[in-house]
């Protein structure tokens, strides 16, 4: 690593090079290079472009919490009673208080009961510590633009509340991994969604694929630059590389195409479901991670429509229905690919809901 980078690293919320690579080789990331047989991993996010409302995703079911939250959450408030009764936890052994969840998720409810899900809650972007008596008085730093989109769903894959990034966490610990060796750089970091941060890093971006599989580069301007190869040394920069580029990209494409049209799957994936579709996609693309040469990977894709203002009570039970199924099916296409230990699925959102309902 040169020093150029180290400072970039040490810059980041990552840090330093040290401190980020001591955490990739804590979550078994790094060190690919000197392991045998298939030592895989993955990172898959789902991003929940819109803000969602956790606060009727999971919960308080003890008596007395559930009153609290009943009575400020007002008529948006799930009910513990009746035909559409939030779904209890099953309390492990050594918790004090009882959860819940929507009853659109039971497939995530099976897998938190199978010991395969975590809920991570009350998790939030800081810059530093901060009380509701800071906030209300401005006396501590905040995160830039609070209660925007954009911004805090930038803040999310930057990690980097404090200012604005133009690399993402994923990218930049993909760039230590390539630095130490552990992993080749053909489809390490993949996107459903198009170009985003997350994956971003300073030598370039994610490859984008489609629920079918690559995006090939059919256009006559790409046509034209195989049909007369550029020479090295022409004089017009812009034009060699803009060529070499170009044919990177085929070549990338027609490498991809190959090893990932060779995947078909058992596993059933909802077809009314796009996000579903996007995962099966993921589950293809690990499938094919030995004829891609690759051992470590991450991918993206974007969920819309979580921004449900007045219509929460009508599309977040619609959301959270396609969010549970699609992930249930892919988790049991990783279950028939061998690799369900090896591969992370997590959700991210730009920001929750606030407790208290405004109306409906």
């Amino acid at each position: 690593m040169n020093r150029r980078q180290f400072a970039r690293s040490g810059a980041c919320s990552l840090l330093t090079s040290t401190a980020a690579l001591n955490t990739l080789f804590h979550l078994k990331l790094a060190g690919a290079a000197a392991s045998e047989g298939d030592d895989y991993r993955a990172l898959v996010c789902i991003f929940l472009f819109g803000g969602n409302d956790s606060f009727n995703m999971l919960i308080p079911a003890t008596p007395a919490e559930f009153e609290i939250y009943a009575k400020t959450r007002g008529e948006v408030a799930l009910s513990m009673e009746g035909e559409n009764a939030a779904l209890p936890l099953r309390r492990a052994a050594d918790q004090k208080r009882d959860f819940a969840v929507h009853p659109s998720i039971p497939g995530i409810r099976k897998l938190y009961h199978e010991g395969r899900l975590a809920f991570l809650a009350n998790v939030g972007t800081l810059v530093e510590p901060t009380s509701l008596r800071q906030y209300r008085n401005k006396s501590t730093r905040l995160p830039k633009s609070l209660f925007s989109h954009n911004d805090q769903r930038d803040q999310w894959q930057t990690s980097l509340p404090q200012m604005r990034g133009a690399d993402g966490w994923l990218g930049r610990a993909t760039e230590l991994l390539r630095d130490t060796g552990a992993s080749d750089s053909v489809a390490m970091n993949i996107s459903l969604s198009g170009n985003n941060l997350l994956q971003t890093g300073a030598s370039g971006s994610a490859y984008n694929i489609s629920p079918e599989g690559s995006v090939s580069i059919d256009n006559p301007l790409a046509k034209g630059l195989f049909a007369v190869p550029q020479k090295s040394g022409s004089g017009n920069l812009f034009e060699e590389v803009f060529s070499q580029s170009t044919r990177d990209s085929i070549e990338m494409d027609r490498l991809f195409s190959q090893a990932f049209e060779k995947v078909q799957l058992e596993s059933k994936f909802p077809g009314d479901n796009d996000l579903a579709g996007s995962l099966c996609a993921i589950a293809r693309t690990i499938g094919a991670r030995k004829d891609l040469g690759i051992k470590r990977q991450t991918f993206f894709v974007m969920m819309n429509g979580w921004d449900t203002h007045q219509d929460l009570l009508a599309d977040h039970p619609r959301l959270l229905s396609q969010l549970s199924r699609a992930m249930t099916s892919f988790q049991g296409s990783l279950d028939e690919l061998g690799v369900a230990d090896q591969v992370t699925t997590f959700t991210a959102s730009d920001f929750g809901r606030t407790l208290r309902s405004n109306g409906r």
